[in-house]
């Protein structure tokens, strides 16, 4: 049974959590994300990247992937959001925001950071982990403060393309194998947003979000770990192979542009008192 840890200094750069041979390292101060995933002594979450979108799981809110030109449109009402991928803004507002940390002990951690000025609303994302020796568990919530709001959210992991041993970085696994079975593909254009369009998943997953996924996506690497990702809340998961150092597999409750409607209908919508919510589970073993 764990005990309950004294509050950290909220600008500490990482809390850890450990459940038999799993670890992982959470920085509050850079979008709440998980900054390490290690498991029987494989590192296997990029730790650095030439962007804050290049490293750890980050947490997407109250949008995934871009918005068309920063434009939502909601409800006969309508806002600019600030353009930071070419024309369009992309992955919410909470990417690399300082998150308070609500509590912690040994195995779980619990986190939360407003959505900002940017965002019209009034509102505010609380992440909790929860490690186990066989699993870790992530929830988010999304919670509407004084009106309505559309929200989407997501979870987006850079996997290593090749494990190392945290005792020696020197010894590697394979490279990695994702497997996403996706009963549709819905098409996006050359800005990674949806045309509307729907087709067959391609034989080799590159940049794709993938629609009516059945079973379990899996992440293995060869002569290391294999993870079973779930999340049952997701209406997509979003492939992205085209790194040379990592590979992405995002679960995610709308799709890009999604807070406008389109091929998925209206976003779902967070009433005070009455947040969103999402899980998304990584087990092992």
């Amino acid at each position: 049974m764990s005990t309950t840890a004294a509050l950290p200094d909220p600008r500490a750069a990482r809390l850890r959590l450990e459940a038999g041979h799993a670890a992982v390292e959470i920085a509050p101060s850079v979008g709440g994300r998980l900054a390490a995933l290690e498991l029987d002594g494989w590192d296997l979450l990029r730790r650095h990247g030439w962007t804050d979108r290049e490293w750890g799981a980050f947490l997407m809110a109250p949008w995934v992937g871009r918005l068309r030109r920063g434009r939502v449109s909601w409800r006969g009402r309508g806002w600019q959001m600030r353009p930071d991928e070419g024309p369009h803004a992309i992955h919410g507002t909470v990417l690399a925001a300082p998150f308070s940390v609500l509590g912690v002990t040994a195995t779980t951690a619990r986190l939360e950071a407003p959505l900002g000025a940017e965002w019209p609303f009034d509102g505010r994302v609380v992440s909790t982990v929860g490690l186990s020796p066989a699993r870790l568990r992530l929830r988010l919530e999304l919670h509407a403060d004084r009106e309505p709001m559309p929200g989407i959210m997501g979870w987006h992991p850079w996997f290593h393309r090749r494990a190392s041993r945290l005792a020696d970085a020197s010894v590697q696994s394979g490279e990695v194998a994702v497997a996403v079975r996706g009963a549709r593909r819905a098409e996006l254009d050359a800005h990674g947003l949806p045309t509307g369009a729907v087709g067959a998943p391609p034989a080799q997953l590159v940049d794709d979000a993938l629609l009516d996924v059945a079973e379990p996506p899996v992440v293995r690497w060869p002569d290391g770990p294999t993870l079973s990702l779930s999340s049952p809340e997701a209406r997509a998961w979003v492939v992205y192979t085209a790194h040379p150092d990592g590979v992405c597999v995002e679960p995610v409750t709308g799709l890009p542009d999604g807070l406008n409607g389109g091929l998925l209908g209206d976003p779902p919508v967070a009433r005070p008192g009455e947040p969103l919510t999402a899980t998304f589970e990584i087990a092992w073993g």
